[in-house]
């Protein structure tokens, strides 16, 4: 965390421009230059050897004053080695630097004090400030997140926080906004938690009946992929409920659909009086009727090849209903090989069924292969079958 020098603003760590004030924040410091001979470091004791230290081997004490001594103070104890103790003065106070003319460099065993190393304060963009001894720290791009304030003069992502680019500085007052991925607008968001409180974790049990479900669901849908690849009634029953919506989908955009008229209708055998041309008469008080026993057929035959696509059907006697059996299973064998199985209501009143498998059929038999019970005779009967095929 890097907290700006011009308004205490916290930034993250790595940019170089504040993200309120826009104020440079990082520098990178070069190597400290080589300063003049004879110099300490304030706060350091004098090497020894330099001008206003103690000569420990000479026995002689020196000072600013020359070689007599400093101040009028003569040297005792010559030869000793022991430097005479030092005149009553009040306490120095903090030394004064000597500045040296511009372009002269301090000469050995001068007092002057070098300037130690200033760290630059922070730099306002546009003012020309540059900080002594330092040079601009370079910084990596930051990856591009949805909703991030792309600068419009470096093109660097910025959080959508800031209003300064943290690269080089520039405005994001007019900067384009990075987009959210499409997908991302379907997906619910987690709440961020509340200060003090702690987000709820999912309890053990929860994990358990998670794990649960979704080994489950891999189970079934490896399951069904078998069956459906190793037993044969199955298969066809998926594929034709898959054809039947997929008409369904069709003829959502299509138009309307056509009537398709047969030119012939054959049965494999009739009831006196009620012969299999009044099936499709368009006549709702007449009727086809058969015995049950064998389950007969029908078999229609068209002028030419037609795109079967649903049927209405009228089973029973019309308003003598349970006067015969109506079909309750059915299959529908088209000229072309196909074949369609479809299961009716027990109702008198018309059924619309769509049909599946019928392009370009000729003819198509009905072959009826379970009934429903009747309460007074045992022939089957159906009153009308019409078909119509995709407009």
């Amino acid at each position: 965390m890097i907290v700006c020098a011009q308004c205490g603003e916290r930034n993250a760590r790595g940019v170089e421009f504040c993200g309120a004030c826009g104020t440079y924040l990082e520098w990178e410091p070069n190597p400290a230059q080589p300063s003049g001979q004879g110099t300490s470091p304030p706060g350091r004791p004098p090497a020894p050897g330099s001008p206003g230290t103690p000569r420990t081997g000479g026995g002689a004490w020196s000072g600013t004053g020359g070689p007599g001594g400093a101040a009028g103070h003569p040297p005792t104890g010559v030869g000793t080695g022991t430097p005479p103790p030092p005149p009553d003065r009040p306490p120095p106070g903090p030394p004064t630097p000597h500045t040296a003319p511009p372009g002269t460099a301090p000469q050995p065993g001068s007092d002057a004090v070098q300037p130690s190393a200033v760290q630059p304060g922070a730099a306002r963009v546009g003012d020309g400030a540059r900080a002594p001894g330092g040079s601009p720290r370079l910084t990596e791009r930051r990856a591009l997140r949805p909703g991030d304030l792309i600068c419009g003069q470096c093109g660097e992502g910025n959080a959508a926080t800031r209003r300064f680019c943290g690269r080089c500085g520039a405005e994001l007052v007019e900067a384009r906004v990075v987009p959210e991925k499409w997908w991302r607008r379907f997906v619910p968001r987690r709440e961020p938690a509340k200060a003090g409180t702690r987000r709820r974790r999912r309890t053990s049990a929860g994990r358990v009946v998670g794990r649960f479900l979704r080994w489950a669901l891999a189970v079934l849908l490896l399951g069904s992929a078998g069956l459906y690849g190793l037993h044969g009634p199955f298969r066809s029953a998926v594929d034709d409920h898959a054809v039947s919506a997929f008409g369904t989908v069709r003829d959502w955009f299509t138009a309307d659909p056509r009537p398709v008229r047969p030119n012939r209708v054959t049965a494999s055998a009739a009831a006196p009086g009620h012969g299999p041309e009044l099936v499709a008469d368009n006549a709702t008080n007449t009727h086809w009727a058969a015995p049950g026993d064998p389950l007969p057929s029908l078999e229609f035959t068209f002028d030419a090849p037609a795109d079967l696509t649903r049927a209405i059907f009228r089973v029973g006697v019309g308003d003598r209903f349970q006067t015969a059996k109506r079909p309750a299973d059915v299959r529908f064998a088209y000229s072309t090989g196909q074949v369609f199985d479809l299961r009716l209501a027990d109702t008198p009143d018309e059924q619309t069924v769509r049909l599946a498998n019928g392009e370009g059929a000729r003819s198509v038999r009905l072959e009826i292969r379970s009934l429903h019970g009747s309460l007074e005779g045992d022939d089957v009967a159906i009153s009308e079958i019409e078909f119509f095929e995709a407009g």
